[in-house]
């Protein structure tokens, strides 16, 4: 006994106490805020159309809801995707050239009555007709689409590769999505099985789009850094996830990951806390989803308690602040053209508050 306590000893004396996650921490800046018909499990900002996708798809095994909002929050199109595609509960939404993709949190739970996959590819038909060229606009106010499934990637917490849950939770609950060149990321969002601590570790993992693999894996736990984790929604920034992706967690937190940092504690370069500007929501119900806007530079977070999206300014202090650019004009139609009905307007973008101490985080370069 007394060898075994000095080997301990002599271990935890060469490894030093445990890592405390270095994160910084902010506050975001309020922007302004919108209402939703149903709550949010998904965003999107699509550069080509100018407008925001909210994907609604709390309705386990039912119809899912896909909406077009511009970037103020005025609904320009409502989209009804029914039950028999057979996916069980959407919580994602991206759109690549002709193929959008779609998380599923609880495919894999339904195999064998559904698609039973974490993530699905299928054609983008453009089910509204918007406008291509970045009007805000489009020519149908409602639709409904049945996409054709291309491609399933199935994930397993449980798999060497992952090895999420604890031995409490077999399922990986992808609850967001981000594709970036040859992978995807997705998060596993925690289940209260049977509680909201009880399945950790929790991952962001890097998959190949071509094999299902698992490039890389950041896995989080009640410590890691500092407190709970419950990520929910993906996006990039400007940088197109070049160097950075951002999640966020329904315990009101966004969170800036550098990507070429494999350890966790230390790929968490900063939080902002949206608590005072989310407001009193339940436990497991708060930011579901997440994307960035190009055109305004601002980040909006769609809370699922409430049915709220909220847009922020991200901030660190000390940073240059970048540039907000002004929304793509809709083109005007030329003069000797047969006179069309009215254009659509341009987007009005939402107010650029002036900064104070803290600036927008600066990390910002293209968008893929």
């Amino acid at each position: 006994r007394f060898f075994r306590v000095s080997a301990c000893l002599a271990w935890c004396a060469l490894m030093g106490p445990p890592k405390v996650a270095a994160v910084s921490t902010y506050s975001a800046t309020a922007v302004s805020s919108f209402s939703l018909p149903k709550s949010p499990s998904g965003l999107f900002f699509y550069e080509t159309q100018n407008l925001l996708y909210v994907l609604c798809g709390t309705n386990t095994n039912g119809d899912h809801y896909l909406y077009a909002f511009t970037t103020d929050g005025t609904q320009k199109c409502f989209i009804t995707i029914p039950e028999s595609v057979g996916m069980s509960r959407v919580d994602g939404f991206y759109i690549v050239g002709s193929t959008a993709y779609i998380a599923d949190s609880q495919g894999p739970i339904y195999a064998s009555t559904k698609l039973g996959g974490s993530l699905y590819a299928m054609t983008w038909t453009n089910p509204c007709s918007c406008d291509d060229a970045g009007g805000a606009s489009c020519s149908s106010s409602s639709a409904t689409w049945e996409p054709t499934i291309t491609n399933t990637w199935t994930l397993n917490a449980e798999d060497s590769s992952i090895g999420d849950g604890g031995g409490n939770d077999q399922y990986f609950r992808n609850s967001g999505v981000v594709v970036s060149g040859d992978y995807f990321y997705a998060v596993n969002g925690v289940h209260p099985n049977p509680s909201l601590t009880c399945c950790y570790p929790k991952s962001l993992v890097k998959v190949a789009l071509s094999d299902n693999s698992v490039a890389s894996k950041w896995a989080f736990t009640a410590s890691t850094i500092g407190h709970d984790v419950d990520m929910e929604g993906l996006t990039c920034g400007a940088d197109g996830c070049v160097d950075y992706i951002y999640a966020g967690d329904e315990w009101n937190y966004i969170y800036k990951l550098n990507l070429a940092t494999s350890d966790p504690a230390s790929a968490v370069e900063v939080e902002w806390d949206l608590n005072s500007i989310v407001g009193n929501v339940r436990e497991d119900k708060g930011i579901e989803s997440l994307t960035y806007a190009s055109t305004t530079g601002y980040f909006y977070a769609g809370i699922q308690d409430t049915s709220t999206v909220h847009v922020v300014q991200l901030s660190t202090p000390g940073a240059t602040p970048a540039p907000t650019p002004a929304p793509t004009p809709a083109p005007t139609p030329a003069p000797s053209s047969p006179t069309p009905s009215s254009p659509t307007p341009s987007p009005t973008p939402a107010p650029t508050p002036t900064p104070s101490s803290s600036a927008t985080d600066a990390s910002l370069g293209r968008r893929i």
